[in-house]
């Protein structure tokens, strides 16, 4: 058996764990650092200044197998042509321009005629009550048909209705199947959920290499799931096929695509150069987009940043500002409290009103402005916590 065939899925991302340096204790503040003499034969370079080990290192987002492993349930169709090619299908083309019902009515005679497309098209107008009432059961049923006609959309659409429980009892090993046979004709959905049966192997057998091979390529082939799993599994340091540049790099693509936790996980990899030149700025940014769109690990990560003035200008009004909305969804952060225990009544003040403007401003309010008395004295004018988070640079 290779190395390979001996690896399994790994149990936790394990994305971003290097940190800066290590340090047994914190420092006391986040100093300055000093131009570098030049060394003498007697001495050594100055070191740059330690950050608490572990400060940065994610809270890992599981890479989990089995059902919960999934995509989301949802239509597979590839997007229809332009209405003025001159190939357009007309179902199609009135699923793309939201014309629901005039799809059915186009569809209907072609599905009676055996056309697998046109059966396939019934199921998901069924399934997400697009035109129609929601029926699962009849959008099982014309999948079934589409997927027996060889219809590669509908056996991942019906693969996705058994694992889900959408379409009865979950039968995995039907499951399997069908995705099996739509990942045989390149469907990315049926591509990643059978590469993640293959690496669990409880229904379908397990085999590494070929789980690898389809969740690549459902990754090219633009399967946003499957591109965060595969940038993943390459950035696993006890993975034979460790590759971190690949890793960054496909990272980077489901984080462009507005996948969550490749955002996070993305951010680290700057943060920490792995994969990728070492750049806080842009780590900044890409944590700030995610901390914005309400996700707690970025609005707490971007919290230490402006703690410790890590790619910003530091601000500890603002750091508690988001450390609060953070704590707000559940997620503590021991070291931020200790780090910000020192802020006056005052300035705790202000980082509340801070934290509810911030909300405010994602839910679309406005409310007052900040006052410029929030700016540490001293220190740079940080931007301000509400403002929209630029586009990362490449």
């Amino acid at each position: 058996m290779s190395d390979r065939r001996a690896f399994r899925l790994p149990l936790a991302v394990l994305v971003g764990l290097v940190v800066f340096a290590t340090a047994a204790h914190a420092p006391a503040a986040h100093a300055k650092p000093t131009p570098a003499k030049k060394p003498t034969t007697h001495e050594k370079p100055a070191a740059e200044p330690k950050l608490p080990a572990g400060v940065f290192a994610p809270q890992t987002t599981p890479f989990a197998t089995g059902e919960g492993a999934f995509s989301l349930p949802g239509a597979t169709l590839t997007p229809a042509p332009a209405d003025d090619a001159a190939d357009a299908d007309p179902v199609y083309a009135a699923y793309q321009r939201g014309l629901w019902l005039k799809a059915m009515a186009f569809a209907i005679p072609r599905a009676e005629r055996g056309d697998a497309a046109a059966m396939t098209m019934i199921g998901v107008l069924y399934e997400g009550g697009l035109g129609v009432s929601t029926d699962l059961a009849k959008a099982a049923k014309w999948y079934g048909l589409a997927a027996d006609a060889g219809d590669r959309e509908a056996m991942a659409a019906l693969g996705q209705m058994i694992v889900s429980g959408r379409a009865g009892d979950k039968d995995m090993a039907r499951a399997w199947k069908l995705f099996e046979a739509a990942a045989e004709k390149d469907q990315p959905i049926a591509l990643y959920n059978g590469a993640m049966m293959l690496f669990d192997g409880t229904v379908a057998p397990h085999d590494p290499d070929k789980a690898v091979a389809w969740l690549k390529r459902a990754a090219e082939l633009g399967n946003i799931e499957a591109q965060y799993a595969y940038a993943t599994l390459l950035a696993d340091p006890d993975n034979p096929g460790h590759d971190p540049l690949t890793a960054a790099r496909w990272m980077r693509e489901a984080a462009m695509s507005g996948f969550e936790a490749a955002e996070i996980e993305f951010a680290l990899m700057l943060i920490n150069g792995r994969g990728v030149a070492k750049s806080p700025e842009n780590a900044f940014v890409w944590f700030k987009r995610s901390a914005l769109r309400g996700n707690a690990i970025g609005q707490d990560r971007l919290a230490r940043m402006y703690a410790l003035g890590i790619g910003v200008a530091p601000d500890p009004v603002t750091a508690l500002a988001w450390h609060l909305l953070a704590n707000r969804q559940g997620l503590p952060d021991i070291w931020l409290e200790t780090r910000l225990a020192g802020l006056s009544p005052d300035q705790r003040a202000r980082a509340e009103r801070e934290a509810d403007r911030i909300v405010a401003r994602m839910s679309g309010v406005t409310l007052d402005e900040p006052d410029a008395s929030a700016t540490p004295t001293g220190a740079a004018p940080a931007p301000s916590s509400a403002e929209a988070a630029a586009k990362p640079r490449p």
